[in-house]
């Protein structure tokens, strides 16, 4: 060592070991704790010696979070977009409580609405006035003609059948009490909207009778032309007899045309009438001219 200079003495460095480290630790933690229990280490009894080693090692990153992988192309990105926009739009529709609506695939066609049936077309129509009044007035159209029929009849269903070649039907047999009501029967029957009833008070021999003096096939066509020379029916159904227009014995009676006043329409020929087996009578004969009449 060069003179003059000073040399300090040498100390020697405490060593810290283990043991007394952890007292200091243990002693630092006393100074925290509030009150000292009996949780606290028995510090009679020396601690225990822990080895620590450091393991030298590269150190383990953190997995950073995976980023969302982008779409491959433009396309694939507008799908996902619209997907994203679906799936916002179905929690919105479930948040309100509606019903989950399914949108039709990308790039599909819109299922075509199917045809409206016909009777629902016409249904449609009648919102407007002007075709409900048409039907009211249709409808009124309708049952005036059927209530004309039923309570008139039609003057053209004897001339109909008989024009068209058929066998004209045969009038129900109408019977009557007296050989003059016989005679006022046949003159109302005639002026009515169906003269082939009149047909009905004779028998076949009479029927044949009253066909051949009209010039008729039948009795239901003489009987109808008969019907179309009638002016004025309700005259016609009121015949006026003479005191002598009617000749009874026994079972048979003659009504003598040229004695009756016939007013409305052409005045019918003489009439054989026959009583039957029921009481009732039936014109048997007829002829247009009388050989007894003046």
């Amino acid at each position: 060592m060069p003179p003059g200079h000073f040399q300090p003495p040498l100390t020697t460095s405490p060593v810290v070991t283990w043991d007394a480290r952890a007292g200091i630790m243990w002693g630092v933690a006393d100074q925290h704790e509030p009150e000292p229990g009996s949780n606290l280490p028995d510090k009679s009894r020396p601690a225990d010696i822990v080895d620590a080693e450091v393991v030298d090692g590269d150190l383990v990153a953190a997995p950073t979070p995976a980023k969302p992988a982008q779409p491959a192309d433009d396309e694939e990105f507008r799908q996902f977009q619209e997907f994203q926009k679906f799936q916002r739009y179905r929690e919105w529709q479930q948040a309100q409580g509606g019903d989950l609506a399914v949108p039709p695939p990308t790039g599909a066609q819109p299922a075509e609405q199917p045809k409206k049936p016909w009777w629902k077309t016409a249904l449609g129509l009648l919102r407007y006035k002007f075709v409900r009044r048409l039907i009211y007035l249709l409808v009124l159209l309708l049952l005036l003609n059927y209530a004309y029929d039923y309570y008139f009849g039609s003057s053209n269903s004897s001339s109909d059948t008989s024009s068209s070649g058929q066998p004209p039907v045969r009038p129900q047999p109408r019977k009557a009490p007296t050989p003059e009501d016989a005679l006022f029967d046949i003159y109302n029957l005639l002026r009515g909207d169906d003269p082939a009833l009149a047909c009905g008070l004779f028998d076949a021999t009479g029927e044949n009778g009253f066909a051949v003096a009209h010039q008729a096939p039948d009795c239901a066509t003489a009987a109808q032309r008969v019907h179309d020379q009638i002016t004025d029916r309700n005259a016609y159904a009121n015949p006026k007899l003479g005191y002598d227009a009617i000749d009874a014995t026994g079972r048979e009676a003659v009504v003598h045309g040229c004695r009756i006043q016939v007013a409305g329409g052409p005045r019918l020929g003489s009439l054989k009438l026959t009583q039957q087996q029921d009481g009732g009578w039936a014109i048997s004969a007829y002829a247009l001219q009388s050989s007894t009449c003046p």
